[in-house]
């Protein structure tokens, strides 16, 4: 049988043959030489099932094409439509010469056939990873011509913020909604996707190896907290710390919501330890020219009532934060690295004036500022959701957990258990339209 996470793309690959033609250009054999499919046999989602029963000799990209396949030309002019139609991409390009830069790098990444076929899978059955992955790749660039990149480093750069999401193609898409709630296992397999991404770009040596690198670091963070090596800053490559950034601002650009620029500006701002400080403060400057949204004044009074819970939030907060000492003594291990993750967090609240400590004088401060309410309701928001990841990591880094029967482990998992359930009561009673955490996966 494929293996797991395999299945996943396997059937998006079945799926594309019922969207247009997709054809065997080469037998489809077993492992054990079984031939599964003629060569010149059209195949569609009627085939899933017995492909699924088997291991095969090559990907099944490798065997496969489709009619309508995603080519350099089309990359070339999505990425023209995007600089001209959305005001944010157009400002990556405000200077002489660099709409050509960009969109040349964009229309000069390699496609071999396999490559080709997996974008043409995410394009027609997997659309927002194949739009996102595009939009990061702008991102990537503007951000790489800052840093005077040669123009082979672009290249090669902009295969990889294309190609660096395209392990989430072997990730369940039921799994990667946005109220999904992540099992252990799953969120393994999340972890998994930057190095499932590298293997398969590392099969193909039009790219250079520092393509398959970018992909494997694009979740990494700074400070030590991003998957799957845990990196920091210098120990990542100069084209890992642009696709971290870039995957980040695309991110929440994509969600399209209200304000989304307000949000991307306070993320970077409450996690700036997370991101190279000279990069970050080019997406500030970008973000400056941003429309503020008049519908943002009828947000007014939401806001308040949110900032009137932030005290009641945070009291909580501070009972949680007395009682980790305690659990974390008995269980050694999970303990340090909650407590390491809870003193990065609080170091980055203090520095954006929203540490516990801080919030009295920060409310007297602002007043009935609604611009201002509304920006501190989202660093609670955000700051609410990397506790909840906090909480997450420490189940999927510590699996026994779960399970343990010794005493100070299982307190340390109940109370992890209490503290997580007090942060899901308090965002129900979060408005509904309010965005998804954006560095959780």
């Amino acid at each position: 049988m494929v293996k797991i996470g395999d299945e996943h793309y396997l059937k998006a690959a079945m799926q594309l043959g019922d969207l247009q033609t997709v054809v065997a250009h080469e037998a489809v054999y077993s492992r054990k030489g079984i031939k599964l499919v003629e060569r010149g046999v059209r195949v569609d989602g009627r085939l899933y099932q017995r492909l699924l029963n088997h291991k095969l000799q090559v990907p099944i990209d490798h065997s496969l094409s489709a009619e309508r396949t995603v080519t350099r030309d089309e990359l070339h002019d999505q990425a023209e439509r995007l600089l001209a139609e959305r005001p944010f991409y157009g400002r990556l390009a405000a200077r002489p010469g660099d709409r050509g830069t960009l969109l040349d790098a964009i229309g000069s990444i390699a496609l071999p056939k396999p490559i080709a076929f997996r974008l043409t899978v995410a394009r027609d059955c997997r659309a927002a990873v194949f739009g996102h992955s595009l939009q990061a790749s702008l991102i990537a660039l503007h951000l790489g011509m800052r840093r005077n990149l040669a123009a082979a480093e672009l290249r090669a750069l902009a295969a990889a913020a294309l190609l660096h999401d395209i392990g989430v193609l072997h990730i369940d898409p039921e799994v990667l909604q946005a109220d999904h709630r992540f099992t252990s296992a799953e969120r393994r397999q999340l972890h998994a996707h930057p190095l499932t991404g590298a293997m398969i770009v590392q099969q193909h040596p039009e790219y250079p190896p520092a393509v398959a690198r970018a992909i494997l670091e694009h979740h990494e963070r700074h400070d030590g907290t991003g998957y799957p090596r845990g990196l920091k800053g210098r120990e990542m490559s100069m084209m890992g710390r642009i696709m971290l950034l870039a995957e980040v601002v695309a991110a929440v650009l994509d969600k399209k919501a209200r304000g989304s620029g307000k949000r991307l500006s306070v993320i970077l701002r409450l996690n700036h330890v997370k991101f190279d400080r000279e990069m970050s403060q080019g997406i500030f400057e970008l973000l400056k020219r941003e429309v503020v949204d008049d519908a943002d004044v009828d947000r007014g009074q939401v806001d308040a009532d949110r900032l009137k819970r932030l005290r009641e939030e945070f009291g909580e907060w501070r009972q949680a934060r007395a009682e980790l000492e305690d659990y974390a003594a008995g269980a050694r291990a999970a303990g340090a690295f909650v407590a390491g993750r809870v003193e990065l967090l609080e170091r980055s609240l203090a520095d954006v004036g929203l540490h516990p400590d801080q919030l009295s004088s920060v409310s007297v401060d602002i007043g009935d500022q609604q611009t201002a309410i509304a920006e501190l309701a989202m660093l609670a928001h955000e700051a609410s959701w990397q506790l909840k990841e906090i909480i997450r990591d420490a189940f999927c880094r510590f699996p026994t957990l779960h399970t343990t029967e010794e005493p100070g482990e299982r307190a340390m998992r109940d109370w992890l258990v209490r503290l997580d359930g007090r942060l899901n009561r308090a965002g129900d009673k979060r408005s509904a339209d309010e965005a998804p955490p954006i560095l959780s996966g």
